[in-house]
């Protein structure tokens, strides 16, 4: 089996961790509201998560009795039949990636190079040598232009379960950027 089956096969279930394997299994499709089923994929687990807020995620299992309360007090992952351990993303996360998709504010350099070098990293493992030279020219110059639909339309082309590293790197540096000016403001406060 090739490396790209493993990949298409590998199966996600959404849990809640308390600690390091110590978890539990989340039977998405047994939330009787659920609009559509949740397949074994991240997009589709990720589709579901981004819809709710952690406190909302738990009371709907909470609400469904889907797992020992115990668990309720844990964070939620996702994890792989290939042994992955990945952070869920929340419509905490989400809002913030939406937010800088829509955003027209000048990018940082230190993002911009962030961005590329991840891109970079992800697709020299999916892009035959004669698309990879353009690819990149393309990804380089919708930071170049600050243009953000492009760049998430080159990061659509790749495969969701590695895009989504991207994602989570935005967030992280959003998040790490709010919290530095935060803690900036309470120093000019005093």
């Amino acid at each position: 089996m090739e490396k790209n089956d493993i990949i298409k096969n590998t199966i996600y279930n959404l849990v809640l961790e308390i600690r390091p394997g110590d978890n539990c299994i989340i039977e998405i499709n047994s939330i009787p509201t659920l609009d559509k089923p949740i397949n074994n994929t991240i997009s589709s687990i990720d589709e579901f998560t981004s819809k709710y807020t952690v406190l909302e995620l738990k009371r709907i299992i909470e609400q469904n009795n889907l797992v020992e309360s115990k668990y309720l007090d844990g964070s939620f992952k996702v994890i792989s039949s290939l042994n992955h351990h990945l952070e869920a993303l929340t419509k905490e996360k989400f809002d913030v990636i939406l937010e800088f998709q829509n955003d027209t504010n000048e990018m940082e350099q230190s993002l911009k190079d962030k961005l590329y070098g991840f891109y970079k990293k992800i697709i020299e493992q999916f892009i035959s040598d004669n698309l990879l030279e353009n690819r990149l020219k393309a990804f380089k110059e919708a930071l170049k232009n600050n243009n953000k639909n492009e760049i998430f339309r080159l990061l659509g082309e790749i495969p969701y379960s590695k895009s989504r590293s991207i994602y989570f790197m935005i967030n992280d540096e959003l998040v790490s950027k709010l919290n530095r000016a935060r803690k900036l403001e309470k120093i000019d406060e005093n």
